[in-house]
């Protein structure tokens, strides 16, 4: 995914981010150049999965977690700029 805007996403008192890989081990995944913003819950999760990369990103204005990376390998988070959360 490139140069994407993603608004309001994210369901409230949960662990249901905005993105997320759970179990993602297959492939290569590579997210870039993006924007998360203004949601109720978790901005990225990354859990259980390996070869992404998420790089020059912004992740704005979650609560509680702007990004979790949980159990992975080969994962890269490169020139992001998380904030207000």
């Amino acid at each position: 995914m490139e140069n994407v805007e993603v608004y309001n996403c994210s369901q409230i008192d949960t662990q249901k981010a905005a993105i997320r890989w759970e179990g993602a081990t297959a492939k290569y995944s590579e997210v870039t150049n993006c924007t998360f913003h203004n949601g109720y819950s978790w901005g990225v999760y990354i859990k259980s999965s390996s070869n992404i990369l998420f790089r020059d990103n912004i992740v704005f204005n979650f609560r509680p977690v702007g990004i979790n990376l949980s159990n992975t390998k080969n994962v890269t988070v490169d020139h992001n700029v998380i904030g207000q959360i």
